[in-house]
């Protein structure tokens, strides 16, 4: 049923860099990104994880795995600086990339889980572990 709907297949398909812009533009209500934490997990290994709330309410939940030596250092300043998603720090370098879905599950508690690389000119630069929570998105289209 979940993956059936129209809307939750149109996010799964917004280009990287413009969730949050999709979100805004189609949900009723305050649009935010917050990055809850950062750290350095070895090295120059990196954990990001945020969240993406409507009106307050979870809709996405993301974690996000990097090297930092594979990254530009306008992107790793901006990366560490804990403001803006990816995907704006991306577009805002002007950095195309793909999305290589590594897999993609409707889960039986209402979320849809989906892992994916970010990668631009061949290399992996984020490797991301993301939970959509139907029930809250849905909620917020819904209102709408």
């Amino acid at each position: 049923m979940a993956m059936q709907d129209s809307f939750v297949n149109t996010l799964l398909d917004v280009p990287v860099g413009q969730i949050e812009k999709f979100l805004k533009d189609n949900l009723q209500g305050e649009t935010h990104l917050e990055v809850i934490e950062q750290n350095c997990t070895s090295g120059t290994n990196f954990v990001r994880k945020i969240v993406i709330t409507v009106n307050n309410l979870p809709v996405i939940r993301a974690t996000v795995s990097f090297d930092s030596k594979k990254l530009a250092e306008p992107l790793l300043s901006a990366l560490l600086g804990k403001k803006d998603g990816i995907g704006a720090i991306l577009t805002r370098n002007k950095i195309a990339t793909r999305r290589n879905i590594i897999s993609l599950e409707p889960d039986s508690d209402g979320t849809v889980k989906r892992n994916y690389e970010i990668i631009d000119n061949g290399t992996v630069l984020f490797y991301i572990s993301e939970e959509i929570l139907l029930a809250n998105l849905l909620a917020n289209k819904n209102g709408r």
